[in-house]
């Protein structure tokens, strides 16, 4: 840490010219022109000293400077999301008293020179502002899912690059009554960070920078934006050779934050990267993990370059040797990103039969199993009991809690996905040669109610704790058990046809709540909104409807699937592409309701689901099966019903949903299980089935 400086080595730093300030070289202060301008034959413009000293006093972008005035617009802040205030972040709330390690400029005369317009037209951000944004980032964005820097990074320094500043303001904006600032705050990062990129002075905090805007885009539902940011945030990883394993030595302050950085891009990458593509990457190479391989593939594997290790995360750990709950969670994204991909080439027909062993579907279950076999006792649902603990103890440690629920949402997902009815019907429609097995129908029938109602569980446990969810794809998650919960609100028995109502409305509330601050799960929204008109086949549906059959708009359900949903343009200001460049998508909304699915019954079982406890409930007894009547409303949080199924029905009798392009499968005779089963004392409810 350099030491202090007198008052007259702050105004001499202050002498340099803009272009020198803004280069942070030393400049020879020469007047009218230095030398540095001259040979690069720029125009050399300097501050008053009057103007520079109050500059310099005003603007440093000091961290955690409360004033009583800020904390009572942060608390009207959360209070408008309907946040219960969380506990403050305490530690290393001051900066440090030396100086930067290297000079920075303020914001406001930085982006004067760069041409943002004078200061009345165009304020630079106060040190107000920017402290209310680091609290907002630390409270709604660390770890969730990005983890670029702790809190004592940024105290270690004291000041932060303007770039950073604007990032920063430009991700959290959209949780203040700033909100329309937040395309500006975007557009101005945007314009320094790429001036220092053409200048050749990239450093960390420039990448770390564009995984926020990153963040941000992909909040927005820009698509384009996003992945251009991160892309660009990629070439740069790998210019500086933080993409290899031997680019970190471990000496380096800096190698920590390096690999946060790094592993928060893959995160993004792994949630809203491209799918398909020649410059798209195989999902192989971004592997976190490696498994053991036999032979001398094997030991080619040991030869080939590495990516950087995850970085040390000890939250919530029992043992040194545990795994952090953050790292495992960027472990299931990778898993799910195969699953995206697997959605991706059943939509472009090109399904291998899913129950071969050298199938995508197969492989991606074999990576899930060993994924989840590196998962330690003290991050299993049974062992933290999250539904037990209290509101105020998850809000205070929302650094563990929020990637321990990103892994639980990411893993019933990828099962929910990759189980889907819907991409083995429209599947077997498509190539007639292609005989689907009953066995791998009620096998898939029984993982897919599964793990929906899984993720409709753990909807109701967050909304019970009162947790506010920012990263939209806990929104994706709530969409797609949604598009399976309206497929069974057509089954024969009129309890699951219920469950599955309620289960549907309960993933639309959720997904509407992210529609205030997320343009994309706003498009997500309208989409599934449009959906289920068209499966109701009415634009007015009371709480009576009970369906025999429902209309599955082909279009919308991979659209819901793929999360292929965007805004439209006007929604979208300042985007990267000239309207000459943006790919044309076709919005036919007739072709949408005209192309549909009929889904019938064919075959439905006695399913009763216990969903009230989390699945700690004793075992019960097969023949205790006693449901109660209490009615439930579309918005109730926890399900009326207590219900636990019966040995003969789920885990013996699949719920089969079938199509119209099956016309004989009502009269198959199906042979019920074996009732020696249902002697057995202390079986288990079938919710015990499926939890991580």
């Amino acid at each position: 840490m350099m030491p202090r400086e007198s008052n007259l080595g702050r105004l001499r730093s202050y002498g340099a010219c803009l272009n020198c300030r803004r280069k942070k070289t030393r400049c020879p202060a020469e007047r009218p022109s230095c030398s540095n301008c001259v040979r690069l034959n720029q125009s050399c413009r300097y501050t008053s000293a009057r103007r520079a000293s109050r500059e310099g006093q005003s603007t440093g972008w000091r961290l955690w400077k409360r004033r009583p005035a800020q904390v009572t617009r942060q608390d009207q802040t959360r209070e408008e999301l309907g946040e219960i205030p969380e506990t403050t972040y305490s530690k290393n709330r001051n900066p440090s008293s030396g100086e930067p390690w290297y000079e920075r400029v303020s914001p406001g005369s930085a982006s004067r020179s760069l041409g943002f317009g004078n200061e009345d037209s165009n304020p630079h951000p106060s040190s107000t502002a920017v402290s209310k944004g680091l609290e907002l980032y630390f409270h709604y964005c660390h770890r969730q899912p990005i983890w670029c820097f702790d809190q004592e990074d940024l105290g270690d320094k004291g000041i932060l690059s303007d770039e950073l500043v604007y990032s920063i303001l430009a991700l959290t904006a959209r949780f203040s009554r700033e909100l329309g600032q937040s395309p500006r705050y975007g557009n101005t990062a945007r314009t320094l960070i790429m001036l220092r990129v053409a200048n050749g002075t990239v450093d960390l905090e420039i990448i770390e920078s564009l995984c926020l805007l990153a963040y941000s885009s992909f909040i927005d539902g820009d698509l384009h934006l996003g992945r251009f940011h991160l892309g660009l945030a990629f070439q740069l990883c790998r210019a500086a050779m933080m993409d290899m394993e031997s680019g970190y030595p471990p000496e380096s302050p800096l190698t920590e934050r390096k690999k946060r950085l790094f592993w928060s891009l893959q995160s993004l990458e792994q949630a809203y990267g491209q799918q398909n593509g020649f410059l798209s990457l195989p999902a192989e190479i971004l592997r976190p993990f490696y498994a053991p391989l036999g032979g001398d593939r094997g030991s080619q594997k040991e030869l080939e370059p590495r990516p950087p290790q995850l970085p040390r995360d000890d939250i919530g750990c029992s043992t040194p040797s545990d795994i952090g709950i953050w790292s495992l969670a960027v472990h299931f994204g990778w898993v799910w990103s195969r699953a995206r991909t697997y959605v991706s080439d059943c939509a472009q027909n090109r399904l291998k039969e899913p129950w071969r062993h050298d199938s995508m579907y197969s492989m991606i279950l074999s990576d899930l199993t060993e994924v989840e076999n590196k998962l330690p006792q003290c991050h299993r649902y049974d062992s933290v009991k999250f539904y037990e603990r209290k509101a105020e103890e998850l809000r205070t440690n929302r650094g563990y809690w929020m990637p321990w629920l990103k892994l639980q949402f990411t893993y019933h997902c990828i099962l929910t996905v990759l189980n889907h009815p819907f991409l083995y019907i429209v599947a077997s429609q498509s190539n007639p040669n292609l005989s689907i097995p009953n066995a791998f129908w009620r096998r898939s029938s029984e993982l897919v109610l599964l793990h929906a109602t899984w993720l409709v569980r753990m909807i109701d446990m967050v909304s019970e704790k009162k947790m506010r969810l920012i990263d939209p794809f806990f929104g994706h998650a709530a969409a797609i058990a949604a598009t399976v919960h309206v497929y069974y609100c057509c089954a024969a028995d009129s309890r699951l046809k219920q469950k599955s109502k309620i289960d549907f409305d309960k993933c639309r509330s959720f997904l509407k709540s992210f529609v205030p601050f997320s343009a994309a799960c706003k498009a997500l929204d309208q989409t599934l909104d449009k959906m289920t008109r068209i499966a109701y086949g009415s634009e007015n549906v009371n709480d009576d409807w009970m369906p025999s059959k429902i209309h599955l708009s082909i279009p919308l359900m991979w659209n819901l699937l793929k999360v292929n949903c965007t805004p439209d343009l006007p929604e979208m200001p300042g985007g990267l592409l000239h309207p000459t460049l943006v790919p044309a998508i076709p919005r036919d909304d007739a072709g949408e309701s005209s192309c549909t699915l009929e889904v019938i019954v064919a075959m439905s079982p006695d399913v009763t689901v216990n969903t009230t406890d989390g699945g700690q409930a004793v075992h019960m007894q097969p023949n205790m099966t006693n449901i109660s009547s209490a009615p439930s409303t579309p918005g109730s949080v926890v399900l009326a019903e207590k219900l636990v199924a019966p040995a003969d029905s789920l885990m013996m009798n699949t719920p089969w949903l079938w199509t119209g392009q099956f016309p004989d499968m009502e009269n198959i005779d199906y042979q019920e299980s074996d009732s020696a089963m249902g002697n057995i004392d202390g079986f288990s409810t079938w919710w015990d089935f499926g939890n991580l």
